[in-house]
Parts: structure tokens; sequence; C-alpha cells
């Protein structure tokens, strides 16, 4: 059995697996080593109530270890089930799994555990829920959308007991484990986060105490049943076609929440001075608690009363929340997750939000876990609730409705928990306004990356195409880690459709298409080219990548046009004031010229691609494809007399134009150099058109650095600048009071243009080119992870004797070449890994 051993490690506070050795490089389970077997409950013991449609199992396999060995045993383990498990050995939390899959893969974990074994009894215990079915799926009522499953739960697990390398026992799922339904658990859905699936309602009086224990008595629990082998022998597909997890296991961090914002009893301490008290993190940065208010032991809720507080977590956060009680049979406890306060407009599709950290006159809006106590809590051994899944929130507002007894609560915290993302990239400058828009985008991406990327954690956790791109990039700066943005391109190659259009969300098991989505997974491809340099990897989606782009050509008008988005998919191009569904309302009868530009740009990337990886011919073949969208667009799509272009190629008496087509043009290389400089300056300062949102400006800063006009792009800073006096702890989905979410990844432009922008380190297709640029900073300073390592960049602009002087350092690997483009336009070339340059007379 193959299998990678892995320690418990801690990086501050945080605690994860780490795997010994290189992983990435070790051979994945072959399917003929399996000999576990799929096991579920037996049939009687099956969901026979409709109402409650996702089920929550317990599993356990006992066994026994020699004594007196003197030597220490290791459990080697591969594990997965569906939907999701918790894993438990002798009582200790392990991880949670299995990392997505989706319908062509089920992923399992296979690691290697030390000293969690004992000599005598031990228990491998795992919690399985299995949300249901996903055809026809029903939003909200189904379960997560993001999490791929069949119609039959299961749990699958293979492990091997080794000591000093030898072999001591062998453990497998079959009938020898057993297996009880958690009759507590429903899950209650939400229509604010449908996608999500819904939230707890769970029962204490019905909950198992100490079932993750080796001394729990299983005597009433059956014995499971076999659902499916892993294979047959005759090559007959089962619903779980195994392949290893391609990402890191996520760490978990205990947190304490910082402060108490107001309780029943009052704003602020209130609570404390009417004789309660919490564990709090100090209004410092340090993540020791610390105790506030007066001494007493926990909060203490009387028979028949009610009590109700709201904690700031500090920071928008992903994290398991836990709650440990004393008494409290019959009571009610709910714990609503919030991203910030706002506005009770009394219609859960319509939001207002102002200061996100100011409560007078606003409420928290969200969904809540519910939780009924069995009342068995004492002070020695507290009862505990503590959600199955993550939940996101910076706030969260727990109730309590007590019963017929006093209810005690001596503990509120959760375990912080995300992708392991290992930050090397940095940032300082002499705008602390841009060194807090720096701190907010790294936090934003952090909290959008879990077993995918996701576009919001609190209402989706779904892996659009859209945001994958910009935050597979911004990933590739910060630390240089393509693991996550690798299996990204590969769902998307899993979700391809017959006819070569890819869908716009993955792993989802309702399938939904957006054309345009389909050439950003391109793009994705071609932006880790130019990063990494892997052509192995371009040469493995090259027919992919063409199938997607003969979609589009076997769509084109007989003016050679992209035509318009066919009914069954989503006309969608951007989150614009002026289009309520993402596109121009122009385009609902005709082509969207844009759909059109960003064809022909994408047309351009793949042809390099292919170019590099050794198709030339069809790579040619593109440019001319290329050549001729751009010149349709040209022929049907320009404002006469004007050098706009349309929106569509209707003329009508109300034309649409919009900065995206304009932007695109630019992009493509629909018009000259000349020509995209004027388009440029019209982007800049006419206010008529429909502006490009946050994420969307991406392009924009690129059409500026393509036509050497970036120096304009520090205007475009304003629209964030206003988000850092909203009380935000991470940016939000649009930069609107009505925004949705208030952490969406995509708009951490930052992390782009800081790094490539203002410290100028850009890696383009020929090679790395360092190009500082100013703007109204006095300095800056950062690292930007790279194919050639870390490079790091400052610069700073001073005076001497009245005369402005330039000072830029940079450092990277000896032996590395990089191109040099100094603020005066002098170039340079070189390779010493090492370059100081002064500059007098310097005007930025």
């Amino acid at each position: 059995m193959q299998s990678n051993t892995a320690v418990l490690l801690k990086g501050g506070d945080a605690v994860y697996m780490k795997v010994k050795g290189d992983a990435d490089n070790m051979a994945a389970k072959e399917w003929g080593d399996w000999s576990a077997r799929w096991i579920w409950l037996q049939e009687e013991q099956g969901n026979a109530d409709k109402d409650a449609r996702h089920e929550r199992v317990y599993f356990r396999r006992v066994f026994e270890l020699p004594a007196g060995t003197g030597k220490a045993y290791s459990l080697n383990m591969a594990i997965t089930g569906d939907s999701r498990y918790r894993l438990f050995v002798n009582g200790q939390r392990q991880w949670a799994g299995p990392c997505k899959g989706h319908e062509h893969v089920q992923y399992y974990e296979e690691f290697s555990l030390e000293g969690i074994l004992q000599p005598g009894i031990n228990v491998i215990a795992v919690t399985v829920v299995h949300y249901a079915g996903t055809a026809p799926f029903e939003m909200g009522e189904d379960g997560p959308l993001s999490v791929w499953r069949s119609e039959q739960g299961g749990l699958l697990v293979e492990a091997e007991i080794t000591a000093d390398g030898q072999l001591v026992q062998e453990l497998r799922t079959d009938t020898s484990w057993k297996g009880i339904r958690d009759l507590s658990y429903r899950l209650r859905p939400f229509p604010m986060m449908r996608w999500m699936g819904g939230l707890e309602e769970a029962a204490g009086d019905t909950v198992l105490r100490d079932w993750t224990l080796p001394e729990y008595d299983d005597s009433a629990w059956s014995a499971a049943r076999i659902v499916q082998p892993v294979r047959d022998d005759y090559g007959q597909l089962t619903p779980w076609q195994l392949a290893r997890r391609p990402v890191p296991l996520l760490y978990e961090q205990e947190q304490c929440f910082r402060k108490l914002m107001r309780s029943s009893c009052g704003e602020g301490e209130a609570l404390f001075t009417a004789g309660h008290r919490l564990e709090l993190r100090d209004g410092a940065s340090s993540t020791a608690p610390s105790i506030e208010g007066p001494p007493a032991e926990g909060v203490l809720v009387q028979a028949g009363q009610q009590l109700w507080l709201e904690l700031d977590a500090g920071e928008l956060t992903t994290g398991y929340l836990q709650l440990k009680l004393q008494g409290g049979g019959g009571s009610l406890i709910t714990l609503q997750y919030a991203e910030c306060y706002e506005e009770e407009t009394g219609d859960e599709e319509v939001r207002r939000k102002a200061v996100r950290d100011e409560m007078r006159e606003q409420v928290l809006r969200g969904g809540y876990d519910s939780y009924r106590p069995a009342g068995y809590g004492t002070e020695d051994q507290p009862e505990v609730y503590e959600p199955f899944w993550f939940r996101t929130f910076r706030y969260m507002r727990l109730e309590v409705h007590a019963g017929t007894e006093p209810l005690r609560i001596t503990g509120i915290s959760y375990r912080e928990t995300g992708y392991p993302l290992q930050l090397q990239g940095s940032f300082h400058c002499s705008d602390e306004r841009y060194n807090r828009l720096w701190e907010l985008s790294v936090r934003t991406l952090s909290r959008c990356m879990h077993e995918t990327y996701e576009d919001t954690p609190y209402y989706e956790q779904l892996q659009y195409t859209m945001d994958t791109r910009l935050m597979m990039e911004f990933t590739y700066l910060l630390s240089g880690d393509d693991r996550l943005a690798r299996r990204a391109m590969e769902d998307y190659r899993a979700s391809q459709l017959p006819s070569g259009m890819l869908q716009s969300r993955y792993p989802s098991v309702l399938p939904q298409v957006i054309p345009s989505f389909s050439l950003y997974w391109i793009g994705m491809i071609h932006d880790h080219y130019r990063v990494f340099r892997d052509l192995t990897l371009v040469k493995h989606y090259r027919t992919a990548m063409l199938s997607v782009l003969d979609w589009f050509d076997q769509r084109l008008t007989p003016q050679g046009l992209v035509d318009r988005t066919p009914r069954q998919y989503w006309n969608y191009y951007d989150w614009v004031q002026e289009w309520p569904l993402g596109a121009p309302d122009c385009t609902n009868e005709a082509p969207a010229t844009l759909m059109s530009l960003m064809y022909a740009f994408t047309l351009g990337q793949a042809a390099e691609l292919l170019e590099a990886s050794g198709w030339t011919q069809i790579a040619a073949e593109l440019r001319q494809r290329k050549a001729a969208v751009n010149a349709a667009v040209l022929d049907n799509c320009r404002q006469a007399d004007s050098p706009l272009f349309r929106d569509s190629p209707e003329a009508g008496p109300e034309v649409q134009l919009s900065q995206h087509t304009q932007v695109w043009a630019v992009l493509a290389g629909t018009v000259s150099a000349a020509e995209g400089e004027a388009l440029l300056q019209t982007v800049l300062t006419d206010t008529s058109m429909a502006k490009l949102s946050l994420p969307m400006s991406y392009y924009l800063f690129r059409a500026l650095e393509l036509s050497g006009m970036y120096d304009r792009s520090f205007g475009l800073w304003a629209r964030w600048m206003k988000q850092l006096a909203l009380g935000l702890t991470t940016l939000p989905e649009i930069d609107s009071a009505d925004t949705r979410s208030d952490c969406h990844a995509w708009s951490a432009l930052p992390i782009t243009e800081f790094t490539r922008g203002i410290l100028g380190v850009r890696q383009d297709i020929d090679g790395i080119i360092l190009q500082p640029h100013c703007g109204e900073l006095q300095y800056a300073s950062g690292a930007v992870s790279t194919e050639q390592g870390l490079i790091t960049v400052s610069w700073e602009i001073t005076t001497e004797a009245e005369i402005e002087v330039f000072h830029m350092e940079a450092v990277w690997t000896p032996g590395s070449a990089i191109t040099v483009i100094l603020p005066n336009g002098e170039v340079q070339k070189s390779d010493i890994g090492r370059i100081e340059i002064d500059i007098r007379g310097f005007n930025c």
C-alpha cells in the first residue's frame, strides 16, 4: 500500500498535516491494490423519512494491538466517503474530506499517522454525511451544489498498522465495521445562501455521546452492508472513480472571537457587568487568549430566560464553530453567521450595506445553525456542539432560549480553516492606503481558497472560471504554488460537453454554461505557461482547447462574428449597473461585439501555446481566424465617424457603448497602437459608457500595460480606496451598497497590479521584465514569486540639491536573465542576480 507519512506541525497556532517526502512524485494507489469495499448502513436503517433527505451516519471499527512489544505503531490509511466525512482515531479529531470530486472522479486521502495508536483496544471512527441525489436538482433543498455525490452514500477505508516497518494488522471497510444513523441531524434551507444547500438543525438528546472513543459500547449498532467493490473485471464503472487527493489538506487553527459587540444586556461589555465571562482575544493582534469581564464561569442563562450576544471575529474568516455547554436540557440555541452589519430590508434578495462594523440601527443577516442541548454537560465534561462543515463569518450572533433548567455556556470558539497558502510575496509602499488594500486582497484570496478556488465562501463555495483565472495568477505571485490551479484546470476540462463547451462552474451538481467563461480557461493555461513554462501541461490540454475554439468557430455568422448566445446558456459577461443580467440588452437578439473580441484575443493566446508546443501549422490557422474575426468587428461593430465600438453590430437609435468593448478591442489587436491609445483615453475619461466591474478592470490594466499607458492606471484605485472607509476586512463582490458578498477574491486586483505594476515584475511569454511604475508614490518594496524564484524589488524617490533621484535595487537568482526597463525608458538586461540603479534628474 502506497503511503505518505504525515506528522502534525504548527505554523503559528495553525495545525495541519505535512507529508514527509515529495508527495507529488509518489505513485497513486493502484486500482488493483484495493481490497476494501464500499460500505453503508443496512437497508432497514436507511432514511425512510422523505423530509430528512440528507443522512449523517456513524461508522466504527474496533481493533486490538499487542501490548509489551515496546514498539511504536504507525497507521497508514487511505479513506474516502460519499459525500463528506470526518475522521477520528481513538477519539482524536483528524481531517475532514474527501477533497471535492466531480462526475468523473472520487478523491481519497492517503496518509500515515504516528503516535496515535496504543497497545490494547483502538478504534477508527468516521462520520459520513450523504447529501441527496442530484437529478433533478432542487436548489436550496438538495445540499451544496459544489459537492458531488451519488444516489448512494458510502465509506471506503483501507489501512495498515505497522511497527518498525513490519506489518502488524490490516483493516478495510467490510462487514466487520459497524454503523448507525444519526437521528439528530437535518439540513435547514436558507434562500439567501441556497447554493450551499442549507445549515444544520441538531438535537443533542439523540446525539451519541463518546462514540469516537475505544471504550464506547457499540453492541446495539448493526454490521455494515457492502455496497460495491472498488472495481470489477469487466470495465463496468462504479459511481466512484478513485484518484488521490491532488491538493494539501486544509489547515485548522484554534481561535477565539476578538470582541463582544452587543448583547441583550446592552452594548459593549454590558454582558460582563451583568456577571458573565467570555474568553476573547485581546484588542491587539496577539492570538493569545485573554479574559475580559468580571470573574464568573461562562454565560449563564436561567431556566425560562432568553439571552443573545453578538461576537466579532475581528475579520471575515472561515472556521468550525464550537460551543461548550453545561446543563440546559430543553433549551434552544441558534448560531447565526454574518459578514457584516447591514440594513434590514425585509427581502433576502435586497441588500443595503454601509460601514460594515457599524451596528447602530443595523442588524446581522444570514443563515443559522440550531442546536437543542441534551443537558448532560458538566464542568469536567461539557456537552460540545460543532457543526459538521465550516462556516463563513465575521460576526456570529448566539441566541439562547433556556428550557426547564439553567444553561451555562463555558466556551465559544472556532477553528479557522483554509488552504495552507505559504506566502512569499509581499508589498509595502509610502501610501498606507495601498498597504491596507494589499492586506485586504491577500486575506480575501486566502478566504476563497479551500479544496478548490471559490467565488465566495459564504454564499456558494463554487469554482467559477472568470474568478478562478484571476485567483490563480494571484496565487502564483504570492506563493508560486500551482497545485490548486492545476486541479482547477483539470476540473474544467472534465466539465467539457460533447459540443466542446465547458461548464462555467465546476465541480457543480447543477450544470451551468456561460460561453465566454470557456475562453478564460484557455487564458488559465496561457497564464500557467507564461509563469511555469510547463509544455507537458500545454500538450495535455491542446485538443480540449481546440474543441472549445471550434464551438465558437461553428457559431460564426455570415458577417464573421460570433453569434448570440444560445437560449439554454447564460448570456453573461460582467456585473454592470446597466446590464441587470450580465450582458447588454442589445445582445439578447444579436451578436455581442465583446464575445467576438474575447474570442479573437483567445485565438491569439491559443496560437502562442500551440506554436510553443510544436503545433505550428494549427497555430498559423488560429492566427488567420483571429485576423478574420477582428476584420469582421471592424466592418460591422464600429461607430460611424467614431473610433468607438458598439456593444452589438445593430446600429439602432439607442446605441449601447461600454468600456468592455473598447478594452477588449485593444487586447485583441483589433486596432492599431495609436487607435488603441485613443480608445483607452476615452475609456478613462468618458463616464457615459457602461463601466467595467472591479474584476473586469483587470483587463483594463492589461490594456494600459500593453499600450505603454500603465502610469494612467493609478487613478483607477479610487474605486478600491473607497472600500477602506467601509470597515471591510476583505474585498466585496461589487463596489456598491447592494453587494451580496463581502468576500470575493475576483476583486483582489492589488495583488497583480502592485507586484507587476508598481514593483514592476512582469512574467511575459518571452521572459521576465522588471518595469516599475511610481505614480504619486515615494517608495515601494516587496517580493514576487516567479519561475526563477523570488525576486525582491525596492525603489525610492529622493531629492538631492533640489534634484529628484530614483534609486532601485532588485535581487533574483543569479544566472536567470531579466530585462529591466527604467522609468526614463532605458533598457538593460542582466543575469547576475542583482541590480542597483540611480537616475538623477528623474521626473516620474
